[in-house]
């Protein structure tokens, strides 16, 4: 194989390796997270023993990885709801506080209580990674098909597996974005064959790397000409395998680390600060990816709807006339721990729907 220059290399700028960093979790805790998502050992099909974990006896390589992810969206639902129906309608982002939530409860988070909780598993079972913000990208301008992109609002992961020949082989993961979520690992290159498939076979991943429409830096002479350059996702989606691909950039982002503290001031602006495109403060979002004979499908909850999801169709399921009924379904259909009694936390808040007595 002929080796390709960054960024189409599958690595980090300059090749870099990520460390090894152990884990905010105990071997313990991520025995009991591989027990929860039904995640058992590809050699004897058990589940991993705490001894197990702590010994290094998990192959940290690109299919469990893959299979790692599948089974987190299969488990856990991609959520807001904390900062609705609780009283402080805090998120929590650290992840040793939020593990309980997801091991004990199976319920979930957004992308920052997501991709924490998972970078600490990763790390804990041998993968070496690390977390990046990025920017979720707003509607192309109709004249210029430009794309504009908001502030830090989203996290990922870049992840190297155990050391090998490839050590300093990257991949872009992502189990927190909801309907436009990454499946599978992606390698960190731009070539343009570099593409993996979503949900279905209508749905495709890849990484186009170009400087940033508002970047202030450009690259000097003799250089790489990369200067201001970020990474973008896009999703393409077909009506069908034979049909038109449109690809929609969905969020970019470098490969600067993002450390705990940055994360839960982040996580705090997002969830607190009011205004007309913060979307986690104005809806209540939940979706989750179920499986059913061995065909996935999403199924979303946002607002005053839910509707499933597989491919290019989808077809509503219910539509809600008031907060009551929006938290049925999310036990219901998502097994959240939502009392009715929680209607009061969202009172008078821009997410909720119209409040009704219980009946």
């Amino acid at each position: 194989m002929v080796s390709q220059s960054y960024p189409a290399s599958g690595t980090l700028r300059d090749g870099i390796l990520v460390k090894a960093v152990p884990s905010k979790l105990t071997s313990r805790q991520i025995a009991d997270y591989l027990l929860v998502i039904g995640y058992d050992s590809p050699l004897n099909g058990k589940s991993y023993e705490p001894e197990e974990v702590a010994a290094g006896a998990f192959c940290a390589n690109i299919e469990e990885l893959g299979r790692l992810i599948t089974q987190h969206l299969l488990t856990f639902p991609f959520e807001n709801t904390s900062m609705h129906y609780t009283p402080d309608h805090e998120m929590e982002v650290t992840p040793e506080l939020l593990f309980p939530r997801f091991v004990r409860d199976k319920s979930g988070s957004y992308c920052y209580g997501q991709n924490g909780i998972f970078l600490e598993v990763l790390r804990g079972l041998g993968y070496r990674a690390y977390a990046v913000s990025a920017r979720v990208s707003r509607d192309p301008d109709p004249d210029s098909h430009s794309y504009a992109f908001g502030p830090l609002s989203h996290l990922i992961l870049l992840v190297q597996l155990q050391y090998s020949g490839n050590a300093n082989q990257t991949y872009a993961v992502d189990v927190g974005f909801g309907s436009a979520c990454l499946m599978r690992p992606i390698l960190l290159s731009a070539n343009p064959n570099n593409i993996v498939y979503g949900l279905t076979n209508t749905e495709r991943h890849r990484l186009v790397f170009e400087p940033s429409p508002n970047s202030s830096i450009s690259a000097s002479s003799g250089s790489s000409g990369l200067g201001g350059g970020q990474w973008n996702l896009e999703v393409g989606h077909r009506e069908s395998p034979d049909a038109l691909e449109i690809w929609h950039r969905k969020f970019s982002f470098t490969e600067s680390e993002c450390w705990q503290p940055d994360i839960d001031v982040l996580s705090f602006a997002v969830s607190q600060r009011p205004g007309p495109r913060n979307l986690f403060y104005n809806t209540v979002i939940c979706v989750k990816v179920f499986q059913e004979d061995k065909k996935k499908y999403r199924i979303i909850l946002n607002g005053n709807e839910v509707k499933k999801s597989y491919g290019a169709k989808s077809e509503v399921m219910r539509t809600f006339n008031n907060e009551l009924e929006r938290i049925r379904a999310l036990r219901e259909i998502f097994g959240l721990k939502i009392s009715d009694e929680d209607e009061v936390h969202i009172r008078g808040r821009p997410a909720a729907l119209n409040s009704q007595s219980r009946t």
